[in-house]
């Protein structure tokens, strides 16, 4: 079994099951968690795999289920599990560590860097574009505002690109999950430039808040983005909206 590209672009560990809860596809995010493995059960403890086969063989909405995975180092963590049925010969789950991925990405960049010390004169420049990322993230502000009746607002700021964006997306997730929303406001006002890879990965989250049974409306575009965002709109349950004080007033929010 191979990797498939359908699910690669997802910001999450997400697989595609058959009735039998064998692996069809997996994402990369997946691999790297876990492994290649054949069959979903054979990623969990022994004492979640029964809860799991239940669970996910009944005809239950996409609530959260927790279990204890079996990472690729064989080490054990525990996740929330979503899942979503396509049909009576497919399933689509989608896995939330409960794990620190903050400490794991800032171990990441500080190995970067600790390599990039230990390099000649001809990589300084790069090791000062390392700092200018760093220094990047530290600016990036992306927070989940809750604003009551199960909506939360997230309002994004600066330039938005794959190297941010591999920073900021599972702590978007995460505070998302946390709350319980049920609606997630992506308000664009204070974006500056957007990216290909950018929109991409806009895409990819609404699919994983899809997942997780959440309403998203996207507002503040502004006519620079728009010819980038447009595809978001088709196969999607997204709503549009061209401000976000039209949003609150008619959902009668406040922050």
């Amino acid at each position: 079994m191979t990797s498939a590209s359908q699910l690669d672009e997802w910001p999450l560990p997400a697989f595609k099951l058959n009735s039998k809860l064998a692996i069809v596809e997996y994402s990369e995010e997946a691999k790297k968690l876990v492994g290649d493995c054949s069959s979903f059960l054979e990623v969990l403890d022994e004492g979640s795999r029964e809860k799991a086969r239940k669970f996910l063989s009944s005809d239950r909405p996409s609530e959260p289920l927790e279990l204890n995975f079996i990472s690729v180092s064989k080490e054990l963590f525990l996740g929330d599990v979503y899942s979503k049925r396509e049909s009576d010969f497919c399933l689509n789950i989608v896995v939330v560590p409960k794990g620190n991925r903050l400490l794991e990405i800032t171990g990441q960049l500080l190995s970067l860097r600790t390599r990039l010390q230990e390099t000649n004169y001809d990589l300084l420049l790069e090791k000062e574009r390392t700092e200018e990322l760093l220094q990047q993230v530290r600016q990036l502000s992306a927070p989940c505002i809750d604003l009551g009746k199960k909506h939360v607002l997230i309002p994004l700021f600066g330039d938005l690109d794959p190297r941010k964006i591999e920073v900021i997306r599972f702590h978007i997730l995460k505070q998302v999950y946390e709350t319980g929303a049920e609606t997630v406001i992506m308000d664009l006002t204070a974006m500056e430039q957007l990216e290909q890879g950018g929109a991409d990965y806009l895409k990819s989250l609404m699919e994983t808040f899809k997942v997780m049974g959440i309403h998203g409306i996207v507002t503040g575009i502004k006519p620079q983005h728009a010819l980038q965002l447009h595809h978001l709109k088709k196969g999607h349950d997204l709503h549009f909206v061209s401000s976000l004080q039209t949003v609150l007033a008619s959902r009668k929010l406040l922050i």
